[in-house]
C-alpha cells in the first residue's frame, strides 16, 4: 500500500471511529445519561430547598428552585399535612397522585436510610399514569435503572429535615427524568445530518492531507532514483514540513559529497595511473636497454630497476593496507612499546637523506614514553607523517618532531615550514582520495598516506588533527593513550 493510501485510510478510520462514538453516546445512551443527570439535579435541588426552609423568604426561594429545575415541590409536617407547595399544577407532577400510604412508606424509608430516599415511577405512554403498573422500582442515591421501550420515568425524592428538636418536616421533590420524545428525535435528526456532513468533510480532508503529506515524499523518491543512477547534480527541493525539509537538506548534502567523492576517485585513478606508469616505464625501458645494448647490463641499471620495483611495491602495499583498514579486517598485535625509541629509530633511517640532501630532522622530547599498540602499524604512522613533512618541508628543509607527555596520553607533532594547506582543504586531508591542488603533481604521491594514518590511529583509540596556514607551514599531530 502506498503512503498516500495509508494516510487516506488512516484518516477515514479515525473519522469513522469518531462518528461511531458520537452515535453510541448520543443515540444509544442518551436516555441513560439524561436520567442520571436529571436524578442528580433532583437531589441537589432538594438539598437547596432544605437549606432555605429556615429563611424568611423560603417560599420565594423554593418557587425559584422549582421553576428553574422544572420540579414540583411539597413540604409536609410530621402528620403529612402540606405546609407549602410549588409548581403542583404541572400535569407531569406525581405528588398529587401518590396515596398517603405511599408517602408514609417513602418517609419511613428516608428515616431508615439516614434522612433521604428516592423512588422511580415508570409509566407507559399508552396507559393512564394511575394504572396498576405505575410503580416499577426503587433506587437509592439517584442511581437510575434502565428501562426498555418508550416508557416515561418519574422520580420522587424525599428528604427528612429537622427544624428543631421536636419538629421536623418532609421535603418531597418530584420531576420527570425521561427526555422528551420530541427532543430526542430532534437530537437524532440533527446528528444524522451532522454525520453526513462530517463524513463528506472527512473524505475531503483525508484526500487533501494524504496528497499534501505524500507529495513531497514522492518527489524525494523520484530525486533519489536519479541519485542512485549517478546523477549527482540532482537537487532536493524544500518543503513546508520541517522534517522533510531537513531530509531534503541532508540528501542534497549527501549528493554533493558523493559528487566530490566521484571527482576524487577520478583524480585518484589519474594519480595512480601516473604514479604506476612512471616506474613501469622505467623498468621496461632499462630492461630493454640492458637486453639490446651491449655493455649496459651493469649494476647501476639493475639498481634502477630494483628501486622502481620497490616503488611499485610501496604503492600497491598502501592500497592493500587502506583497503584492509577500511574493511575492518586489519587486526593489531598489541603490546607495550616505547614510542620515543620508535621515533628515534625511524629518524636514523633518514640519516643518509639528511646527509646527502641537507635535510634537518629534529626530535624534541623529554623522557621516554610507552604506549600499548602495534609497533609495526605505529611505525607506519610515523613514517607516513615524517615522509609527508619531508616532501613539503619548504626551502629550509627542516622537519621538527615534538613529543609532549600528557597525563594520560602522549602527543606527537610533526612540523614543517612549507607552503601550508588552504583552510578550505583542511577537512579533506585525511580522506583517502585527497590530493591538494595547492601542490604540484610531482610532489604528490598516491594520496593514501594520511588516510592510512587516520585509520591506524582510530584503531588505537587515539585522536589526530592538523593545523596549517599558507606560507607558514603545517603541523600534523596525533595523541595515543599511554600504556
Amino acid at each position: 500500500m502506498t503512503l498516500r493510501a495509508k494516510i487516506f485510510l488512516s484518516f477515514l478510520i479515525f473519522g469513522g471511529i469518531m462518528l461511531a462514538l458520537l452515535w453510541i453516546f448520543q443515540v444509544q445512551f442518551l436516555d441513560e445519561f439524561y436520567r442520571t443527570i436529571k436524578a442528580k439535579a433532583v437531589k441537589a435541588a432538594a438539598t437547596d430547598i432544605s437549606s432555605v426552609l429556615l429563611k424568611d423568604d423560603y417560599r420565594q426561594r423554593i418557587d425559584e428552585i422549582a421553576s428553574e429545575n422544572e420540579l414540583c415541590v411539597s413540604i409536609l409536617n410530621e402528620d403529612y399535612i402540606e405546609i407549602y407547595t410549588s409548581n403542583r399544577r404541572d400535569p407531569r407532577c406525581m405528588i398529587d397522585k401518590m396515596k398517603q400510604s405511599e408517602i408514609i412508606s417513602l418517609h419511613e424509608e428516608a428515616i431508615a436510610n439516614g434522612g433521604s430516599a428516592s423512588r422511580l415511577i415508570t409509566t407507559d405512554e399508552k396507559h393512564n399514569p394511575m394504572g396498576e403498573k405505575m410503580w416499577q422500582g426503587i433506587f437509592q442515591d439517584g442511581m437510575v435503572i434502565a428501562v426498555s421501550g418508550r416508557a416515561n420515568q418519574n422520580m420522587t425524592y424525599a428528604e427528612v429535615l429537622k427544624l428543631s428538636q421536636n419538629q421536623s418536616v418532609i421535603v418531597l421533590v418530584n420531576a420527570e427524568i425521561s427526555p422528551v420524545n420530541a427532543t430526542v428525535e430532534t437530537i437524532r435528526t440533527q446528528l444524522m445530518i451532522i454525520s453526513f456532513l462530517l463524513l463528506g468533510l472527512g473524505l475531503f480532508l483525508a484526500y487533501v492531507m494524504a496528497r499534501k503529506i505524500a507529495s513531497p515524499i514522492i518527489k524525494i523518491n523520484d530525486s533519489a532514483k536519479q541519485l542512485a543512477k549517478g546523477n549527482y547534480d540532482v537537487t532536493f527541493s524544500g518543503s513546508e514540513y520541517r522534517e522533510i525539509r531537513e531530509l531534503n537538506d541532508t540528501l542534497t548534502y549527501a549528493a554533493s559529497e558523493l559528487s566530490k567523492v566521484q571527482n576524487l576517485q577520478q583524480e585518484l585513478i589519474a594519480n595512480m595511473s601516473h604514479d604506476l606508469r612512471t616506474p613501469l616505464t622505467m623498468i621496461s625501458g632499462y630492461g630493454e636497454v640492458m637486453r639490446d645494448i651491449p655493455g649496459e647490463n651493469n649494476a647501476e641499471n639493475v639498481q634502477v630497476i630494483i628501486d622502481e620495483a620497490k616503488r611499485l611495491t610501496s604503492l600497491v602495499n598502501d592500497i592493500l593496507d587502506l583497503s584492509k583498514l577500511q574493511a575492518g579486517v586489519q587486526s593489531l598485535a598489541l603490546k607495550e612499546c616505547n614510542i620515543t625509541e620508535l621515533v628515534e629509530t625511524l629518524i636514523r633511517r633518514y640519516q643518509k637523506m639528511v646527509e646527502a640532501q641537507e635535510y634537518h630532522i629534529l626530535f624534541e622530547h623529554e623522557e621516554s614514553c610507552k604506549v600499548k599498540g602495534d609497533e609495526i602499524k605505529l611505525n607506519q604512522v610515523m613514517y607516513n607523517l615524517i615522509n609527508n613533512a619531508i616532501t613539503y618541508c619548504g626551502e629550509d628543509r627542516t622537519v621538527i618532531i615534538r613529543q609532549i607527555n600528557q597525563e594520560h596520553t602522549v602527543r606527537l607533532e610533526i612540523i614543517d615550514h612549507g607552503a601550508g594547506i588552504p583552510e578550505e582543504e583542511l577537512p579533506y586531508v585525511w580522506e583517502r582520495y585527497y590530493k591538494s591542488k595547492h601542490h604540484i603533481r610531482s610532489a604528490v604521491g598516491s594520496g593514501l598516506g594520511l588516510s592510512i594514518v587516520k585509520n591506524i590511529v582510530e584503531l588505537h583509540h587515539g585522536i589526530y588533527g592538523v593545523e596549517s596556514e599558507l606560507e607558514q607551514g603545517t603541523t600534523f599531530w596525533i595523541e595515543l593513550p599511554k600504556a
